[in-house]
């Protein structure tokens, strides 16, 4: 059974004692915890023991006003995050003007309508949640970058490749106009799609020319190793397909399950694009970089049987928005180079 979420705290502090318990009374029938203090130095000696979501204050009372109390807050790293709504007269403008300028958002003034208080307190608690969820998001996404990039580090061939991937996976998706919740798991898939590498023996993931066959079948575990790291971490499970998938190809002519067409997931569809054509159209030991407007035509010419048909020119359009470098004319130096006949072999 879900355990239920916890109630959120409240400290109301206000010296005038009748309106301090109607705030209260008003709050806990929403089903909020409410704490009282009758100024701010009370409103201090109970922060010493709890930290409560939010408090309301006053900002004119005696023994330590409002303005005095927020002071304090901001100079204790504990408090500073604690949102603070104050309550003030309606002749008091240097009051509110003052609070501003220290970085108070929400006011209610007295006589405090029910509605009112209820729906200024819920507004600035949803804002502190999705601000929470916000960094909870950022601190995620900076931890699989980290681990992407210490993945990455072992092999000297493929510097930034994790990055790009990201841009041009994130760049398809959004031409198919997928949800935010979506391209925030493709962020993660995405800059982790090679993280079963970490199996691979170094002596293999940099090697300067074609792999053997014994080494091309350790190579190929990667997927699955990857997919198998990710399973035990909750908040990444969404990104296994991206990893077990992105080397699955349109014809089943893949790894590491051999599937066909749409038997094989979006993810994985959608990241292999992604996924070849920054590895064509940069340098490895075995063959030059392509030119971007040649790998597009690779692209192109394999949809249907590398690539989903359907995705390719989606890809093919949206590859532009980038900059004009992806569609640039060839060079003389880019003459003669090899021909785009196989994928990269790593």
């Amino acid at each position: 059974m879900e355990a239920p979420s916890p109630r959120r705290i409240i400290l109301v502090v206000e010296d005038n004692a009748e309106m301090r318990r109607s705030v209260a009374s008003i709050l806990e029938l929403e089903n909020y915890v409410v704490v009282q203090a009758e100024n701010g130095q009370a409103a201090l000696a109970i922060l010493q023991r709890l930290t409560p979501d939010l408090i309301l204050s006053d900002i004119n009372m005696p023994r330590m006003s409002g303005i005095e109390l927020y002071e304090a807050l901001r100079q204790n790293p504990r408090w500073v995050v604690i949102p603070v709504i104050f309550l003030t007269a309606i002749d008091a403008p240097d009051e509110v003007r003052r609070g501003r300028l220290l970085g108070v958002e929400d006011y209610l003034t007295k006589p405090i309508d029910n509605a009112d208080l209820l729906a200024v307190v819920n507004a600035r608690l949803l804002r502190v949640a999705e601000v929470n969820i916000a960094q909870i998001g950022r601190a995620y996404l900076e931890t699989v970058n980290v681990l992407a990039n210490t993945i990455e580090g072992r092999d000297a061939y493929t510097h930034g490749h994790v990055e790009r991937v990201a841009t041009y996976a994130r760049c398809l998706a959004e031409a198919l106009g997928w949800a935010p919740e979506h391209l925030r798991v493709l962020e993660f898939g995405a800059r982790l799609h090679d993280i079963g590498k970490i199996i691979v023996p170094d002596h293999i993931l940099n090697k300067p020319d074609a792999l053997t066959s014994a080494e091309w079948a350790a190579m190929r575990q990667h997927p699955v190793a990857g997919a198998r790291i990710l399973r035990a971490i909750s908040h990444l499970q969404g990104a296994v397909p991206y990893v077990l998938y992105h080397h699955e190809r349109w014809d089943g002519s893949g790894y590491p399950h051999s599937l066909r067409g749409k038997d094989i997931p979006i993810e994985g569809r959608l990241l292999a694009i992604a996924d070849v054509y920054d590895a064509l159209t940069t340098a490895r030991p075995y063959r030059p970089a392509r030119p971007p407007y040649e790998v597009l035509q690779y692209v192109q010419l394999n949809a249907g049987r590398q690539f989903d048909p359907h995705l390719a020119p989606v890809f093919l359009k949206a590859i532009t928005s980038l900059g004009p470098r992806y569609l640039a004319l060839p060079d003389a130096a880019s003459q003669g180079t090899m021909p785009l006949s196989r994928q990269p072999s790593h």
